[in-house]
């Protein structure tokens, strides 16, 4: 994460939301949105750039040298994406391949385990991400990294309460 919070070429931030644009719309397929594919990108992006605003402000209200770029937010934040992208593009393919219900039998059973599993490593992996890109962007010490992302949570969980009330988005998700 040092290495991408130095990164400049921003083809790689493109590619990301590249990416989520076309799970946007193949994941359409498997179960329509309540919303169109298009709307829900640009609430995902808008919450992208409104996650480095906060955190680049942080910075700047939290610091009294300017010892980090803007570019930084842009690059850590786009990359902690990646967990989120795989985990809903296998939610998807799972959705599409054994769709609900599923069973109380020994194979329906297992297959909860092992997704549970799988969701539990997929968020844990987004969470040190998260840190990393807080802590590599901003160059904060442990405890202003965890103020800040708390600080954040205060202001995201209500937001993602509401889209989740406006069925933007079935899923809570940070």
């Amino acid at each position: 994460m040092r290495k991408i919070s130095m990164e400049t070429d921003y083809m790689q931030i493109f590619v990301i939301f590249l990416l989520i644009l076309i799970y946007f719309f193949s994941a359409n397929t498997f179960r329509p949105y309540d919303y169109e594919p298009g709307v829900l990108f640009l609430l995902t992006f808008f919450h992208y750039a409104a996650t480095v605003i906060f955190f680049y402000m942080a910075a700047i209200i939290m610091k009294k040298e300017r010892d980090f770029t803007f570019q930084s937010f842009l690059f850590t934040f786009a990359y902690a994406l990646i967990p989120t992208i795989i985990w809903f593009v296998i939610n998807s393919w799972l959705y599409a391949f054994i769709p609900p219900p599923r069973t109380f039998s020994l194979m329906g059973k297992s297959f909860s385990l092992v997704y549970i599993t799988f969701s539990i490593a997929m968020l844990s992996w987004k969470i040190i991400l998260e840190y990393l890109a807080v802590r590599y962007a901003t160059r904060f010490s442990f405890y202003s990294v965890v103020y800040s992302i708390l600080f954040y949570l205060v202001a995201v969980i209500p937001y993602s309460i509401f889209m989740y009330s406006l069925r933007f988005f079935f899923i809570l998700f940070l």
